[in-house]
């Protein structure tokens, strides 16, 4: 048994993994695989790169259970293993010879264990052949023309993702190639060359191909797109690390935008890119083509495809007209001869400032008086998303906040409903004979104005024989804090009852304006009287 331990030496891992950047490894993985390179960069014996891969397998298959998974997975590991290879010195122990077109290749011998069958790809490929067949026997409908205007609404908006997905739509390209690598030249009134394909193996010349909107059109809204900060600073990153980090994003606005107009291929549940550009096969096929030439013949050439096997995944869809019957072949290839109209883009124009403001402008930013424009721009821009989140942000606050309320609500009313319902309390035809105990704390009707008029006697009771400094003014503030009543209410009961609030005028004569001052709250002092019973505040 191989002592792995003595494999390992003192290593950072952070070493390896620029041989796993790029390879749109989950972290986890790109973690542990960065390791795995670390030990195998150690490994001097054959048995030892055996063991180490055995195991490294058997971790894989662990965390990735699905077998299509595993399979991109360990591409990605291959590619790794390759990109270490090539920086070491390997001896004939750890290598082995791998046959090619050229002759035996020697290789790093990881690669002869990291790798699955042959019968293992035909038995996971037989699902997706299964449901490509289906596809094609089933193929979905769809009205082009329906599928060109939304693309034009999308071509016209402010958000990147709808630009590109508007631009993907029109021109078949790749999501990677529309935001980094692509490149058009117009040609036509419906014809542009397109240059940066992708996937493209030895393929790396323009060439040309049918756009489903005029190319003005197209072209404003590419360079819209790509003149847009956020697309800007995809241009730093790898094209794996563009395609992992706004497929997901891309895709919810092709869904979004596309939706009401095309529908997913049988077996699949939401739009993607892929479908959007098997969309725009069928389209310009019918726009462009020729009747004599086949489809996939067609999309072979204006998809840059190297093989007609490859085009064949996009004969998910056929296109049909207004009465649902199918479409006709080259409908506009008489208008691929017409001028194109110029481009908002190639067209110049001058702004006019003051002496102030160029100061300002020429002291902002760098580059050219056009960097710096699209530099304020994109501040602009960004500002205006940040407003947008924060008024988004405020927005969902207040939800959320009358969400709380609304719940406290119900809450409120489940508890009070779950109470135990009381025996309904009669309500007494003289309250004059009510007892204290009962009266305080009741809020039937009637009961306030017998609260009002014991509160009078009580302070008249309390007065008798004291001082005068001692005595309270009978007034209505001191009424309604006897009496529990609010203001309102003890003045009605004056306006009711004119007698007693005649009395009271002529009671209150005696006493100064400051009579009850420093007396603070009368239930302290004064009370109903007992003649209604015992009773507390």
């Amino acid at each position: 048994m191989v002592n792995l331990m003595q494999v390992l030496r003192s290593q950072p891992v952070e070493a390896y993994q620029r041989y796993t950047r790029g390879l749109r490894m989950p972290k986890a993985l790109e973690r542990h695989a960065a390791l795995f390179l670390a030990k195998l960069s150690q490994a001097t014996q054959a048995k030892t790169v055996e063991q180490l891969c055995r195991d490294e397998i058997a971790w894989f298959e662990q965390q990735y259970t699905n077998n299509n998974t595993r399979a991109a997975h360990m591409t990605r590991y291959r590619k790794a293993i390759a990109r270490l290879a090539a920086d070491m010195n390997l001896s004939d122990d750890i290598t082995y010879a791998q046959p090619t077109e050229q002759g035996p290749v020697r290789q790093h011998l990881a690669l002869a264990f990291m790798n699955y069958s042959s019968e293992f790809h035909q038995q996971r490929q037989a699902a997706t052949k299964t449901k490509t067949k289906q596809q094609r026997r089933h193929r979905v409908p769809f009205r082009p023309f329906l599928l060109i205007e939304a693309a034009k609404g999308a071509i016209a908006s402010t958000d990147y993702r709808e630009i590109a997905a508007g631009i993907i739509a029109v021109t078949g390209r790749r999501p990677t190639e529309i935001l980094k690598s692509g490149e058009f030249e117009i040609v036509s009134k419906y014809q542009v060359e397109f240059s940066g394909q992708l996937k493209a193996r030895d393929r790396t010349e323009a060439y040309k191909i049918y756009s489903l909107v005029p190319t003005n059109l197209l072209l404003d809204a590419f360079t819209t797109l790509r003149r847009d900060a956020d697309v800007r600073a995809l241009h730093q990153l790898e094209n794996t690390a563009v395609d992992s980090q706004r497929n997901s994003t891309l895709n919810r606005a092709i869904g979004r935008l596309f939706g009401e107009v095309l529908a997913p291929p049988v077996g699949e549940k939401f739009l993607s890119a892929k479908n959007l550009r098997a969309a725009y096969t069928n389209a310009a096929y019918h726009l462009f083509g020729l009747p004599s030439e086949s489809i996939g013949s067609f999309a072979e050439d204006h998809l840059g495809h190297q093989s007609s096997s490859t085009a064949a995944n996009y004969e998910d869809y056929y296109c049909i007209d207004d009465r649902g019957q199918p479409l006709a072949i080259g409908i506009l290839r008489h208008e691929l001869g017409q001028q194109p109209a110029e481009p908002l883009v190639d067209k110049r124009t001058t702004i006019h400032v003051d002496g102030l403001l160029k100061d300002r402008f020429d002291a902002f930013g760098s580059g050219t008086h056009k960097d710096k424009i699209l530099q304020l721009l994109d501040i602009a821009d960004r500002y205006e998303a940040i407003q947008r989140r924060a008024e988004r942000a405020e927005k969902e606050r207040d939800e959320a906040k009358q969400a709380v309320i609304e719940m406290a609500q119900r809450v409120s009313i489940r508890v009070e409903q779950s109470k135990p319902k009381q025996a309904h309390k009669p309500i007494p035809d003289d309250w004059t004979k009510a007892p204290n105990d009962e009266l305080n704390g009741d809020r039937s009707p009637g009961s306030a104005d017998e609260k009002i008029r014991r509160s009078i006697e009580a302070f008249q009771d309390y007065n008798a024989g004291l001082p005068q400094s001692e005595q309270w003014a009978i007034t209505p503030t001191v009424v309604q804090k006897l009496s529990g009543s609010n203001s309102q209410r003890v003045q009605d009961y004056l306006e009711r009852h004119a007698e007693v609030a005649k009395m009271l005028e002529q009671y209150n004569a005696g006493f100064g304006y400051h009579q009850n001052r420093g007396k603070g709250n009368p239930r302290d002092s004064v009370k109903w009287s007992v003649a209604y019973g015992e009773y507390k505040w």
